[in-house]
C-alpha cells in the first residue's frame, strides 16, 4: 500500500473548492454573510475552517503530557498544573472561540440552506447532503466543548450540571447562559441521527474533509460511549466498521521520522479533523513531551511510538510548529467494540480486537492477553496508545475512568531524572472527580456574558 506521511493540514490540499473565502475571511453573521444558491453553500462546507480546531489545551490537562518544573508561567503551565486560574483577565481562550466561530458558520448553513430556492432534483440532493454534513460537524464540536468545560456525562446530574451555551441561531442576539450537559448531548444525538436518516448522505464523504454516514455512526458511537450507553456505543461502532474497516499496516507503509500519517490518504479516516499548535513553540522553544511513565508502556517494537516521539519523548514538530490528528476512524471504532466487549465479560472478543490492532502497529507478533479482570484495564491502556494527543480524548476518557473504582487513580506532576526517568520530585496531584478536571471559563468570556457561570475550581 502506497501512502505518504504528511502534517494533518496537508488534507486542506484536497479541498474541492475554495472560494468559500468570499463568505468567510470576516467573522459571519446574517448580516456580512449572504449566500444565495446551493453551490455557494457547498463553498461554506467545503471551507477549511471546519476542518481545524484547536484543543491542545485539553491535552496538556491530561497524564499524557510532560512539563518541566521551572517551565514558564503561562495558560500553557497553568493548564499542565491544573491551577485554578488558567487565563488571566484580558486573555482569550483560542478552544472556545474558535469552536463558537465554527458553530456559527455551520448555523447559517443550518438557518439559510432550507429557505433557498433549488432549481431542480440535483440540487435538492445537494442540500439534504450539505444540511446533513453540517449538522455532523456542529454535533463534532459540542461534544468536545462539552467533555472540556463541562463534566462527564456519567457523572450524573446530567440535567443539572452546566456544560456549554447551545447556540443554534445564527441571528440570535440575546446572551445564553450554560445548557446543562444532557441538553447538550440531547442535541448532538438529535444532529446525528437526523444525518444518519438522511438517505442521500454517501457512506464516505467525497474527502476525508466532508463527513459521511460512517462518521456520523461513528460520533454516534463516541457520543453513546460518553453516556455510558454501551448497547448502543457497540452498535453504532459495528455499523460505522461495516461501512469501512480497513486497518494500515505500519510495517508496510513510508513515513518520514517524526511526521504523524496524512489523513487524506489514510484508509482510516471517518472525518479528518486537525489542531495547529504555534504560540507554545514560540513561548518554550519546543514542542510538547510526552511523559515518560506514559512511553514506557510501550513495547519497544511499537511503531506509534516510534512514529510520533523517535527515540526521545518530544512530540511530532515541524517548522517551529505542532500539528494534531484529531480525526474520527476505524480504530477508535475497534477499541469502542472492545470495550463494550470487555464490560460484558466477552473477554475473548475483546481480545480479538485489540490483538487486530496490536498486529497493525507493532514491528513484530506480540498478542496480548488478559483475564475478565484485567480486560477493562487493558482497553484503556491500549486505546490511549492509539489516540494520545487526540484532541482530548484522553482527558474525557479520565473523567469516565474515574467513575470506576478500580480504573480511577490520583494523577500527579513529577519531575523525572533525565537519565534514569526516575521520579525525584513531586509536586501537583489531581484527585479523581477533581473540579480541576474541567477547563476554567475564560474570565473575558465571563466578564463578556456574566450568564455564563464559572466553573468551580
Amino acid at each position: 500500500m502506497k501512502s505518504k506521511i504528511l502534517s494533518p493540514l496537508c488534507i486542506l490540499s484536497v479541498i474541492l473548492c475554495m472560494g468559500c473565502k468570499k463568505f468567510l475571511d470576516v467573522l459571519p453573521d446574517t448580516a456580512t454573510v449572504n449566500p444565495s444558491t446551493v453551490a455557494d453553500f457547498e463553498e461554506m462546507i467545503n471551507h477549511e475552517d471546519l476542518s481545524k480546531c484547536s484543543f491542545y489545551m485539553a491535552d496538556l490537562m491530561s497524564d499524557d503530557a510532560y512539563f518541566e518544573k521551572n517551565i514558564e508561567k503561562d495558560y500553557y503551565a497553568n493548564a499542565y498544573f491544573w491551577r485554578d486560574n488558567i487565563w488571566t483577565a484580558g486573555e482569550d481562550d483560542k478552544t472556545y472561540n474558535k469552536a463558537y466561530e465554527i458553530i456559527l458558520q455551520l448555523n447559517i448553513i443550518l438557518s439559510k440552506l432550507p429557505t433557498i430556492t433549488v432549481n431542480n432534483p440535483s440540487e435538492e440532493s445537494t442540500r439534504s447532503v450539505l444540511l446533513a454534513q453540517a449538522k455532523i460537524h456542529r454535533a463534532w464540536f459540542y461534544l468536545q466543548l462539552a467533555n472540556v468545560y463541562g463534566t462527564d456525562y456519567t457523572a450524573g446530574s446530567v440535567d443539572k450540571n452546566p456544560a456549554v451555551p447551545l447556540v443554534l441561531d445564527p441571528g440570535h442576539t440575546e446572551k445564553k447562559g450554560r445548557a446543562t450537559v444532557k441538553e447538550v448531548y440531547t442535541q448532538i444525538l438529535k444532529d446525528l441521527n437526523d444525518a444518519v436518516a438522511t438517505a442521500e448522505l454517501p457512506e464516505m464523504g467525497k474527502s476525508v474533509i466532508h463527513p459521511g454516514r460512517a462518521s456520523a455512526l461513528g460520533l454516534l458511537a463516541r457520543t453513546y460511549l460518553y453516556m455510558g450507553d454501551y448497547a448502543n456505543a457497540e452498535k453504532n461502532a459495528t455499523a460505522a466498521l461495516a461501512i469501512r474497516d480497513t486497518l494500515l499496516n505500519f510495517k508496510e507503509i513510508k513515513y518520514y521520522p517524526l511526521s504523524l500519517l496524512d489523513q487524506a490518504e489514510s484508509p482510516e479516516v471517518y472525518l479528518a479533523k486537525s489542531g495547529e499548535d504555534v504560540d507554545y513553540y514560540v513561548v518554550h522553544r519546543k514542542a510538547i513531551d510526552a511523559d515518560p511513565m506514559f512511553l514506557a508502556t510501550f513495547s519497544w517494537d511499537d511503531l506509534r511510538k516510534e512514529r510520533a516521539f523517535g527515540y526521545g519523548k518530544t512530540f511530532v514538530h515541524r517548522s517551529g510548529k505542532m500539528t494534531f490528528n484529531y480525526s474520527i476512524g476505524v480504530t477508535e471504532m475497534l477499541f469502542i467494540q472492545a470495550e463494550c466487549l470487555a464490560r460484558k465479560n466477552q473477554t475473548a472478543a475483546a481480545l480479538n480486537i485489540l490483538n487486530r490492532i496490536q498486529r497493525a502497529r507493532m514491528e513484530g507478533p506480540s498478542d496480548l492477553t488478559a483475564t475478565n479482570e484485567e480486560i477493562l484495564s487493558l482497553v484503556f491502556a491500549e486505546r490511549r496508545k492509539e489516540l494520545f494527543f487526540h484532541g482530548g480524548l484522553r482527558l474525557f476518557d479520565q473523567k469516565r475512568m474515574n467513575r470506576d473504582p478500580k480504573l480511577r487513580k490520583t494523577i500527579k506532576r513529577v519531575l523525572y531524572d533525565d537519565w534514569s526517568d526516575e521520579v525525584v520530585e513531586e509536586y501537583a496531584t489531581l484527585e479523581p472527580n477533581s473540579p480541576r478536571y474541567l477547563m476554567q471559563i475564560a474570565p473575558k468570556i465571563i466578564a463578556i456574558n456574566p450568564l455564563i457561570v464559572p466553573n468551580p475550581r
